[in-house]
């Protein structure tokens, strides 16, 4: 039997391309897979005793009995999670090399105290080392298991019986029942569905770091993300200090929120106002520099858009962004080019969003087009003034969702005037005056006055 390394499917012949993925060269020789167990049929008497769901979380008493949610010693993370870590659920946490998942796992292990972290990339030395650096009270109790065997797995749970397990990481995992490498599709399948029955059994959480591809999504098989019950993504530049968790997927809380972290000496810590640490650095009054507010779930974050454009010397000028995509840069710049008559074909236009965030939402749109034309006419925006707003084709000023808290924090920041599309109901303000904005061409008039 020959199975494709890319996909796992089986042929009972070699090509020299899969039938089904159409990659080259990657269908090998393969023993074929084990027998499973005795099949069920009509006639097994086997049979499990259902369960009363509306009395599930009471005990006699009517008092609840189900167990507290697992603390993770981080407040922010814990109102991620729905409260805290539930009991018998299994978490993966996601993320590129070095961003910082073994730290922030670690820094659970600390903080629930009797943790079984089971490794198959480091050894004891190296994970007793990052431990050591994280718990400077010594008060943690984290036992270490190396191994990349499922069933030494399986067993330490069973027998260890911990308050959380850790598993780094789900690619290095190998299932004695099925044929092929850690890491490949079958192999992690099998381990998440065994860690998930094994997790239901014994009511201990598991949570496992898994990596990701090239465009940042989860590696192995999308079934991986279907099964677990929390999806985490750490996300962020590893040369900048900020950290980013979201969570894609929780049955047991909200999917809406997200945590600031900060990379420093002790691990990582939530960042209290990541609006002001973002604008504290905030340079001296230039031409093309613009706040906006974007919202990162459920919080208002106030970042500042740069613009540079200079007199291009080719006879196609260039475009760049960081933090913005590069296509809704070009609609923008289509649109101030169009439709308001700058000369922007004349100019290399350069976009960034200070501190590696990515401004992806469509209320960046007006402070992106108020920086770019600021820089083209050499007129500086005051320091407090914010906008956001989404720029239609026509030029139009759309209207974002949450407005409201966007101008809540702009005002709690002290910002004075805020460029924003007509809001309906908008909350009353003390210290910002809110000036509604219904095209882009009256923006650009006052930024040329």
């Amino acid at each position: 039997m020959f199975r494709c390394s890319s996909c796992e499917t089986t042929s009972q012949k070699w090509s020299g391309r899969c039938l089904k993925c159409g990659a080259w060269s990657t269908l090998v020789e393969a023993p074929d897979e084990p027998k499973k167990g005795r099949r069920a049929t009509g006639n097994n008497s086997a049979t499990t005793e259902p369960i009363a769901l509306h009395a599930l979380g009471l005990d006699s008493g009517g008092g609840a009995k189900i167990a507290p949610r697992l603390d993770v010693g981080m407040a922010d993370v814990n109102e991620i999670l729905g409260g805290g870590i539930v009991a018998g659920s299994l978490l993966l946490l996601a993320g590129e090399p070095g961003i910082g998942k073994s730290t922030i796992v670690m820094q659970i292990a600390v903080a629930a105290r009797g943790v079984l972290y089971i490794s198959g990339e480091e050894s004891a030395e190296q994970v007793g080392l990052r431990l050591q650096r994280l718990d400077t009270a010594k008060k943690s109790n984290v036992a270490f298991v190396g191994t990349t065997d499922y069933e030494v797995v399986h067993n330490a749970i069973h027998a260890q019986h911990p308050s959380l397990a850790i598993i780094d990481s789900v690619q290095t995992m190998r299932h004695p029942d099925v044929a092929g490498e850690p890491g490949g599709v079958a192999q992690v399948r099998a381990i998440a569905n065994a860690l998930m029955e094994l997790a239901n059994q014994t009511g201990v959480p598991v949570i496992l770091i898994g990596h990701v591809t090239k465009d940042g999504s989860v590696a192995g098989p999308k079934t991986l993300e279907h099964l677990v019950d929390v999806v985490l993504s750490l996300e962020g530049e590893r040369t900048d200090r900020l950290r980013f968790l979201r969570c894609f997927k929780n049955r047991f809380g909200p999917t809406d929120e997200v945590a600031v972290l900060e990379m420093l000496e002790n691990g990582l810590q939530p960042v209290a106002d990541p609006s002001g640490l973002l604008l504290e650095e905030r340079s001296l009054p230039v031409p093309g520099t613009v706040v906006t507010c974007l919202m990162d779930g459920n919080r208002p974050l106030l970042v500042e858009i740069q613009a540079l454009t200079t007199k291009t010397t080719f006879g196609f000028p260039q475009r760049r962004a960081q933090g913005v995509d590069n296509a809704r840069l070009q609609i923008l710049l289509a649109v101030l080019g169009r439709r308001m008559g700058l000369p922007v074909d004349q100019y290399d236009v350069f976009v960034n969003v200070v501190g590696g965030i990515s401004a992806n939402e469509p209320a960046a749109d007006l402070a992106i087009c108020m920086a770019i034309a600021s820089s083209i006419a050499e007129k500086t925006i005051p320091q407090t003034v914010l906008a956001f707003g989404e720029v239609g084709l026509s030029g139009e000023i759309r209207r974002v969702k949450n407005s409201d808290k966007r101008l809540k924090e702009a005002e709690r920041q002290g910002f004075k005037f805020a460029l924003v599309p007509a809001v309906k109901n908008a909350p009353a303000m003390k210290n910002l005056k809110v000036v509604a904005i219904s095209d882009i061409k009256s923006v650009l008039e006052k930024i040329e006055k």
